[in-house]
């Protein structure tokens, strides 16, 4: 069913989405109040799914963006929310992350991944869900590959990952020169560990990080934001 929602702390942006697919969430909530985009800037979101996190950078009025995903009924709603707020500098291109390369480089780079290790056997008959929240088709190294060849040098990228699983991302990234400038764990009131991890890194920058005060989600503060 798909249904006309709000970006969550901005009721003014509208958007629609089908509960068949992946809804914004937490992730997509900490993830956009993450970003930091200047108005040149080139803007990639990788994953778009409908929009939710281009909606979030459109908020700093870049030159252009562009959302990629693989899921063609995803974007339709992504073209639809674009529409619905008016805006008109945005791309959006259905391709496979694992090859995908633009005609020219980005400033920035958005990603909220799929994260999940999961057999196939276990990835249930959803294949929208399947795509957005596991990493069988693309896996972490394709990410950081794909991030790669579309970040033009000194660009950045905001990145969310799973926090068990951050020395992984480190390697990857390290792996690229894409160096890590800031982190920021993500609990939720409920829980005792970090459960994800907010990351902002730069392609060949000069070491030197920040880890900034974690982000405590109260279930009830985002359920009342959407």
């Amino acid at each position: 069913m798909i249904r006309l929602d709000y970006l969550p702390d901005y009721k003014d942006i509208k958007l629609y989405q089908d509960d068949e697919m992946f809804c914004i969430n937490t992730d997509t909530y900490v993830l956009g109040n993450f970003l930091e985009v200047y108005k040149k800037d080139k803007v990639l979101d990788i994953g778009t799914n409908t929009g939710a996190l281009l909606l979030y950078a459109s908020l700093f009025k870049p030159e252009k963006m562009v959302g990629l995903d693989i899921n063609e009924k995803a974007l339709k709603l992504a073209k639809q929310n674009m529409e619905l707020n008016g805006i008109t500098n945005c791309e959006l291109i259905c391709a496979d992350g694992n090859t995908f390369k633009y005609h020219e480089e980005f400033d920035v780079i958005i990603f909220n991944p799929p994260y999940f290790k999961t057999p196939s056997k276990d990835l249930g008959n959803n294949e929208y869900l399947a795509l957005a929240k596991h990493e069988n088709n693309f896996s972490l190294p394709h990410m950081i590959d794909c991030i790669n060849r579309n970040l033009r040098n000194n660009g950045t990228v905001y990145f969310l990952f799973q926090t068990s699983r951050l020395l992984e991302v480190i390697n990857e990234f390290n792996r690229k020169k894409l160096i890590i400038k800031k982190m920021q764990f993500v609990y939720d009131e409920n829980k005792d560990f970090s459960q994800v991890v907010l990351l902002k890194a730069v392609k060949g920058a000069k070491m030197g990080m920040i880890v900034e005060k974690p982000i405590i989600i109260s279930r009830n503060m985002f359920s009342k934001n959407n």
